[in-house]
């Protein structure tokens, strides 16, 4: 019987463009043009100044754009630029259930598909498949609630973060690289291992704010792109990522009460969770 990422690994290689729904294409496409445009306007801020630069000094091969530039470097390092580009002025694409994972997940996506070539429909395709696992995944961890008390207080959990985001920007990137299912199954596991922990709650008790905000998005989508390289190359990751005592829920401190599974894969392909994407009006950032 196939684990929850195996699962995941064989909806992502089987899924092509034309199985997705079309307000799912047309969603997708909005999300897109949106991230570009909220990069483009991050460059304003000293963040998304740093970010440019330090993509540029680290440089590597001329194969994806810093989203607003000239400017090319390896994808990894264009993931990293442009995920904070795209989060500078908290300007970006909020989904239902990850919050602000958008950056994360589209900025490694769209490294990832420049760099080899990718068409617009593998671009689409991908895209809604890393926002899909990544919606799927965030649902089965405990995060904000609404008292049913009259005064409607917000309930914050203890931990929350965008760890689960950067799993499924893997997962996006790997469809870009069409990686078979053992290695998109290695490849999310080898992401569970390295990517950022849950911090924004820190983040909320923090004054003055620093630049990293809630979490370094650039550096989840660089977590994201190097986690499908190395699987694409041979490297291998625990592919029970989700099972036992000591689960990727422990990893980012969620406790048994904290987190349920059931349901997760219920209707993947059918009942779509990634076109549920709202779009700010205006900027509030740093």
């Amino acid at each position: 019987m196939k684990n929850f990422i195996e699962k995941f690994a064989e909806f992502i290689k089987s899924l092509e463009f034309g199985d997705l729904p079309k307000y799912v294409v047309h969603e997708m496409n909005r999300v897109i043009l949106d991230s570009i445009g909220v990069a483009i306007a991050g460059h304003s801020t000293e963040k998304g100044k740093t970010a440019s630069q330090f993509a540029r000094r680290l440089k590597g091969p001329p194969e994806s754009s810093i989203i607003g530039t000239s400017n090319k470097v390896s994808c990894v390092n264009a993931a990293f630029a442009n995920g904070e580009l795209m989060n500078a002025l908290d300007f970006d694409p909020v989904s239902s259930k990850g919050g602000h994972d958008i950056p994360t997940l589209v900025s490694a996506i769209f490294a990832v598909a420049e760099s080899i070539g990718a068409s617009g429909k593998d671009l689409i395709l991908a895209t809604a498949l890393g926002i899909e696992i990544s919606q799927r995944l965030r649902s089965a961890i405990k995060g904000i609630s609404i008292s049913e008390h009259k005064d409607a207080k917000v309930l914050w959990p203890n931990v929350l973060g965008y760890s689960t985001s950067v799993l499924g920007a893997t997962a996006g990137a790997g469809k870009c690289l069409n990686l078979s299912e053992e290695q998109v199954s290695n490849a999310i596991g080898i992401a569970g291992y390295i990517c950022p922990p849950s911090t924004f709650m820190k983040f909320l008790d923090a004054a003055p704010i620093s630049t990293t905000k809630y979490g370094s998005l650039g550096w989840g989508a660089q977590t994201g792109v190097t986690a499908a390289l190395l699987a694409e190359m041979g490297y291998t990751g625990d592919i029970n990522l989700f099972n036992g005592e000591y689960s990727f829920w422990r990893f980012i401190g969620k406790g048994k009460n904290e987190w349920n599974m059931e349901g997760i894969t219920k209707d993947l392909g059918t009942n779509w969770l990634c076109h549920e994407i709202q779009y700010k009006q205006y900027p509030c950032g740093l």
